[in-house]
C-alpha cells in the first residue's frame, strides 16, 4: 500500500515538473518575450559631435543603409570623415562604392577612408583601433545595425590596445529594413541574424574568460 502511494506521489511531482516546463516554454516563445529578447541585442550611447565616423562591414546590408546613417551623422557635423572597413564587391573595393554613394549626396571628395588589413587581423576591433589612434583619433561614432548594436559594444569599449590610446566609441544603431526588431522570429532572414548574433555574443564572452582559465591552469600545471 505505501509502495503504490509513493509511486502516486513521485508520478504526481513529474507531472508538475512537466507543466512548469510546458509554461516556462510557452512564456519563451510568446511573443512579448521574443521582443524583450530582440530588444536586449540593442544599445546606443548618445551622440555627440567626434573625430570621425566608423562603419565595419556588413554582407546583409545590401542596399547600404548603415551607410546613409553615417552620412547623415557626417553631415550633422558628428564626423570629420566617414571610415569604412574594406572590402571587395564584384571588383570595387567597398571603399570605392561608398564615395560614389557619397558623391551622389554632396560630401566631398576625401571624406571617405578606408581601413582594411589581411589574413587573421581583417575585421578585427583591435587592429580598427589601432588604425583610428595613429590618425590622432579620440572619438568615433561607430554606426552598426541595431541587432548588433549590442555584440560591437562590447568589441569596441574604450580600454586601451597596444601602447596606443584606444579611441572611444559611441554607438549608433540603426534600423534597417531588411531586420524586424519587433517581429524578427517571422522573418527567415531576421532569425538567421539573431542567431548569428547570439553565437557571436557567447564566442566573444568564451573568448574572454577561456584564455585567463587557460593561463591559470598553466601556471598550476608548471608549479614544483
Amino acid at each position: 500500500m505505501k509502495k503504490a502511494e509513493k509511486g502516486r506521489a513521485g508520478c504526481g511531482c513529474l507531472l508538475f515538473l512537466l507543466v512548469v516546463c510546458m509554461i516556462i516554454a510557452a512564456a519563451l516563445i510568446h511573443p512579448f518575450s521574443l521582443r524583450v529578447l530582440g530588444g536586449g541585442f540593442r544599445y546606443a550611447d548618445k551622440i555627440v559631435p567626434c573625430d570621425a565616423v566608423f562603419v565595419p562591414r556588413f554582407e546583409e546590408d545590401r542596399n547600404g543603409e548603415i551607410y546613409v546613417e553615417a552620412f547623415r551623422e557626417y553631415w550633422s557635423g558628428n564626423g570629420k570623415a566617414i571610415w569604412v572597413e574594406n572590402d571587395r564587391v564584384l571588383g570595387l573595393t567597398m571603399k570605392e562604392i561608398v564615395e560614389r554613394m557619397a558623391k551622389a549626396r554632396g560630401i566631398k571628395e576625401g571624406a571617405i577612408k578606408a581601413v582594411g588589413a589581411e589574413g587573421h587581423r581583417a575585421g578585427s576591433a583591435e587592429y580598427v583601433k589601432e588604425v583610428l589612434a595613429r590618425q590622432g583619433i579620440r572619438k568615433v561614432v561607430l554606426v552598426v545595425p541595431e541587432y548588433a548594436s549590442r555584440r560591437f559594444h562590447l568589441l569596441y569599449g574604450s580600454e586601451g590596445s597596444g601602447t596606443e590610446k584606444s579611441p572611444l566609441f559611441l554607438v549608433k544603431p540603426v534600423e534597417v529594413t531588411y531586420f524586424k526588431m519587433d517581429k524578427w522570429w517571422k522573418s527567415d532572414l531576421s532569425r538567421s541574424l539573431m542567431g548569428h548574433e547570439l553565437y557571436e555574443l557567447g564566442l566573444l564572452y568564451v573568448n574572454r574568460f577561456w584564455p585567463a582559465s587557460r593561463q591559470e591552469e598553466g601556471k598550476e600545471d608548471s608549479s614544483p
